[in-house]
Parts: C-alpha cells; structure tokens; sequence
C-alpha cells in the first residue's frame, strides 16, 4: 500500500506529506529514544527531506490501517537505555 496509489484525494495526500515535512523537521534535532526516530534519521541522510516525508506518511497510513483493522492502540518501541 503507498500513498499515491491508494490515496485518492490529493488534498489528503498533500496533508500527510506536510505533516510528515513537520515532524522531520523536529526528529533532527531531538535525541532518538524510539526506533522509529533512527528509522527517520537514517532515512534522511540517505535519500533527503522530500523523500523521507514520502515514505514517513506512507508508514503513517499503514499503521494507522492496521491499527482500524485490528482494533488496536499504537505503543511505539522504545530504545534499550
């Protein structure tokens, strides 16, 4: 499932891609204490903002998918201290 396939509104779209843009820039400069946060962080340095945000709401929409579909709460995994 991606984003320019399955989401078919194009303001939808464009307001999970912004969001994502929101939250990269923020994950840059505070510490990682998930694993989603390294994800991202890697994700930047090897393909870049645009890109990451991309990928980031796509990751998004399927996780909040699975979350409707299976009737559960997100619990992010946090790193080992």
């Amino acid at each position: 499932m991606t984003i320019g396939r399955h989401v078919k509104n194009s303001k939808l779209r464009a307001q999970l891609i912004t969001s994502a843009m929101s939250v990269i820039h923020h994950v840059k400069e505070r510490i990682s204490i998930t694993k989603k946060d390294v994800w991202l962080k890697s994700l930047i340095e090897r393909c870049g903002k645009k890109c990451a945000a991309v990928a980031l709401a796509n990751k998004t929409v399927r996780t909040a998918y699975t979350m409707l579909i299976q009737n559960t709460e997100y619990t992010a995994e946090i790193l080992p201290a």
